[in-house]
């Protein structure tokens, strides 16, 4: 019977209370009353459905003596004038405030909403809107949201927010600073100059782009930079280095990052900028001084955390030290983690030579034209190197535990790009103008920031931290006239967290 109250589920996991008035041409008339994150809320929200139907309010005057029945009753509720997720927003704001993202935008309240919807909820930009509003907060128009991305993409715009980011992280001489680099990919088949098909880290054959991520020792983001699809990730590295030098005036740096970061053109040009190094060494023979190490002791076996050392050959500098030192370290952890892996690669590449399975890439499976064998001879080279990582930096005066630690720390900025496109959905996928993408990357920044600083204070996965907020509400309610103010009760723990989150 019509008209009747309606709740269905949201993309969010919210519940909508809609009113359905009539049908026509086979879709419903409704008016939309909000949506659910609790049962008590529910309640309400249906209830002020009820009263719409009916026409009829009830009310309360509050200064006169005799009343009628009194509102708030179960028969009469209250009606619920806003609603909002208070606690959520509160902590957002002391971060968002606390890294100085306030002033480093010029107080940009658009820009601010887009990073809290990107926390709460990422989807498109028009989506957001509907995100703000599902939890208390009035959105600009998405036409004003689009007039302001330009701004967004401005790299001054950009640069103020990087110096508020290396404020916050304590940034200066001598900080080791973390680099890494992920692809992007867009659902398209047509490629343009700014997305471009390429080496792609989730091995799509989509146009993508390239970006590259600087953060902190603790994976806090610094700076991030969108670049050609096809560039290669050596390429990537210097550009972002300069900018942050140059946003911060930076004139003694680390950088911390994999091999496949470094060129020899990479670390010549970090030279020549009087920067400092700290990479990951790929080899694929025992290193001499292993091999000297073997010779020595034939009857020995490596010890755990066992560390050689090989300065540079090529020369000295005038205060008699090498120009560059590389540390080889054995740890019995990675080569139980190797020899594993090796072992399972060698048994699929078996099966495969056997016809039992079809044959995929695997490195252990030798082809001569139609002839298929497994190479033992390479599985065997590398269970001889299993366990064995190499560090190789500029920094010749620092000893080697603090090398290697440095190097250890690369898998915060991993977590940091895992955080951009799990939780925060980096991919810009509603973007195809370069604009449009710096824009969307730099709320993506901001957001990691934020999202980075909350997990710091809570120890709370985001997604975790957001769906646990999000159950705790403040109403404000209409008694005949006068604003009262309702909260979802706090249990003891959600308060200890709210201190935690709220804390400048």
């Amino acid at each position: 019977m019509l008209p009747r109250v309606r709740v269905v589920p949201t993309a969010s996991g919210a519940r909508a209370v809609q009113v359905i008035w009539r049908y026509k041409d086979n879709k419903p008339v409704l008016d939309h009353i909000g949506s659910a994150h609790g049962d008590e809320e529910l309640a309400l929200l249906k209830a002020k459905a009820q009263r719409l139907i009916d026409g009829h309010q009830p009310q309360l005057d509050i200064d006169l003596g005799d009343q009628m029945a009194p509102t708030g009753s179960m028969g009469s509720p209250l009606p619920v004038v806003a609603e909002r997720t208070g606690y959520l927003i509160d902590a957002f704001d002391a971060v968002y405030r606390g890294l100085g993202f306030d002033t480093a935008t010029g107080g940009d309240e658009v820009f601010e909403h887009l990073v809290l919807a990107r926390i709460v909820q990422p989807g498109s930009k028009l989506d957001s809107i509907e995100t703000l509003a599902e939890i208390g907060v009035t959105s600009a128009s998405y036409a004003t949201i689009k007039r302001r991305l330009p701004r967004y993409a401005d790299p001054a715009f950009q640069d103020e927010l990087t110096r508020a980011c290396a404020a916050r992280a304590g940034i200066g001489p001598g900080t080791l600073v973390l680099f890494d680099v992920t692809t992007l990919y867009f659902e398209t088949d047509e490629p343009d100059g700014f997305r471009q098909p390429g080496f792609s880290k989730e091995r799509r054959l989509e146009p993508q782009i390239t970006v590259g991520l600087l953060s902190d020792h603790r994976g806090f983001p610094l700076a991030v930079g969108a670049f050609e699809g096809n560039k290669a990730e050596t390429l990537t590295m210097i550009p972002m280095i300069n900018r942050l030098q140059q946003a911060y005036d930076l004139t003694q740096v680390t950088v911390v990052a994999d091999a496949g970061m470094f060129s020899a053109s990479n670390k010549q040009a970090i030279i020549d900028a009087g920067l400092g190094y700290i990479l990951g060494v790929r080899f694929t023979q025992i290193p001499y001084p292993i091999a000297a190490w073997r010779q020595q002791h034939p009857d020995s076996d490596y010890v755990d955390g066992q560390t050689w050392s090989l300065a540079d050959r090529a020369g000295q500098g005038p205060d008699g030290f090498p120009h560059s030192i590389t540390y080889y370290q054995y740890s019995h952890d990675r080569a139980r983690r190797s020899r594993k892996g090796i072992a399972e690669q060698v048994r699929k590449a078996e099966a495969a030579v056997a016809g039992k399975t079809a044959i995929k890439r695997n490195r252990y499976v030798q082809l001569a034209g139609a002839t298929k064998t497994v190479n033992y001879g390479l599985a065997e080279k590398n269970t001889a190197l299993a366990g064995i990582k190499g560090y190789e930096t500029n920094l010749v005066d620092l000893d080697p535990d603090a090398v290697i630690n440095a190097y250890r720390q690369l898998f915060r900025i991993e977590k940091a790009f895992r955080m951009s496109k799990s939780d925060l959905k980096a991919r810009p996928i509603y973007h195809r103008l370069k604009d449009s993408i710096d824009a969307h990357l730099t709320i993506v920044m901001a957001a990691m920031a934020v999202g980075h600083e909350l997990e710091t204070r809570t120890g709370l996965s985001l997604r975790r931290l957001v769906r646990t907020l999000k159950r705790y509400r403040t109403f404000k309610l209409d008694m005949n006239g006068h604003t009262i103010h309702a909260a979802t009760p706090l249990p003891a723990d959600i308060q200890d967290l709210i201190q935690q989150l709220t804390r400048t």
